[in-house]
């Protein structure tokens, strides 16, 4: 064998100075530090790529979930099959199940009016049609069309809220449309509900539509009742006193004494705020006749004592006053005003104190 070259191992062909980078493997503690870390190396490499699929799934998961979640033309398909086979409530529900996805739907909004007067669920037809006549002006007429047959359902099944609701809905999307013989209950729901407006614009038609005289009074006098609210005695006051010329209801007429009254105070008290006491005086006289509540006549002579106090007419007005303290109770509002307007009378006519003598 040849001999290895000068300076060459004897173990082969390596220099002698490359066996100190020869790779050793670790031995003892350090070898086993460097298994250690080498096998969480690729838990944590197993982990982030479970959690990379993980994603995935559940991210493709949303996707197919958006994807196959109903449109409202899913619904509205659903409500027509429904509403074809008769089945109204379901019908109703999906209609409205698609008006939550699209709320401005005018056709959803029709059928599920449709779909629930055949349910008797007269509040939640009201709704839609109003709606509908609210979106889509071109579709008033439908929706005028819709309220009025659940008017006419509501009466029929003696639900006179409704009906009364489903009226109002009306007159809001189809203002100049007659009521014809729903005008009567229109103009009574305006007049409980405060719409002085409405009941006014209302109830000349009703009375004028009244199927006897009783009810053409009783009319009359709710119509002078709105005026009074709407503190036009101008108007309240003739109708009133109609009433209590032809006596056709007792009860009636007695109720319109009152507000013919109550009325006449409210107007003279506003003629003499803004200095009309003679014109106050007329008024605050026609509130003091027969039939006006007692409170009401004793507020009228208060009035009346002002006016004559305004005029100069001291003993009158003092005469006034004390007709005012009749029927009253010690500390009521009436009776204290009265008193302090006495005293007042008093003291203005009280002669005026003797000044001392002058002290020398």
């Amino acid at each position: 064998m040849p001999g290895a070259p000068a300076g060459g191992s004897a173990r082969g062909s390596l220099p002698g100075y490359a066996g100190s980078q020869r790779r050793r493997r670790p031995s003892g503690r350090a070898g086993l530090r460097w298994g250690r870390r080498t096998a969480v190396d690729a838990r944590l490499g197993s982990i982030r790529a479970e959690e990379k699929v993980v994603r995935r799934w559940a991210l493709l998961g949303i996707a197919l979930g958006l994807a196959c979640q109903p449109s409202a033309a899913d619904h509205e398909e659903l409500g027509d099959r429904a509403y074809a086979a008769g089945a109204f409530r379901d019908a109703l529900a999906e209609y409205q199940l698609g008006l939550k996805a699209h709320p401005g739907s005018a056709d959803l909004n029709a059928k599920a009016g449709a779909a629930a007067l055949h349910v008797g669920d007269y509040a939640a037809a009201v709704d839609a049609y109003v709606l509908l006549g609210q979106r889509d002006g071109s579709r008033a007429g439908e929706a005028a069309d819709g309220l009025e047959r659940v008017a006419r359902a509501a009466l029929g099944a003696n639900d006179r809220g409704d009906a009364a609701k489903g009226l109002a809905g009306l007159r809001a999307v189809a203002p100049t449309r007659p009521l014809g013989r729903y005008t009567r209950l229109a103009a009574l729901d305006a007049a409980d509900r405060g719409d002085t407006a409405g009941a006014m614009a209302l109830l000349p038609g009703a009375v004028a539509a009244a199927a006897d005289a009783r009810m053409a009074d009783s009319l009359l006098f709710v119509y002078g009742m709105a005026a009074v609210r709407a503190r036009d005695c101008a108007t309240a006051a003739p109708a009133f006193e109609g009433v209590i010329r032809r006596q056709r209801e007792p009860a009636v007429a007695d109720r319109a004494r009152e507000g013919l009254g109550l009325c006449s105070l409210v107007q003279g008290q506003r003629l003499l705020e803004t200095g009309k006491p003679t014109e106050a005086e007329d008024w605050f006289r026609r509130a003091t006749a027969p039939g006006a509540p007692a409170d009401v006549v004793r507020g009228a002579f208060l009035g009346l004592g002002d006016v004559k106090l305004a005029q100069g007419n001291v003993a009158a007005a003092l005469e006034s006053y004390q007709q005012a303290l009749v029927g009253g109770t010690p500390g009521d509002t009436i009776t204290q005003r009265a008193h302090e307007k006495i005293n007042a009378l008093g003291k203005a006519d009280a002669p005026s104190p003797v000044p001392p003598p002058n002290q020398p």
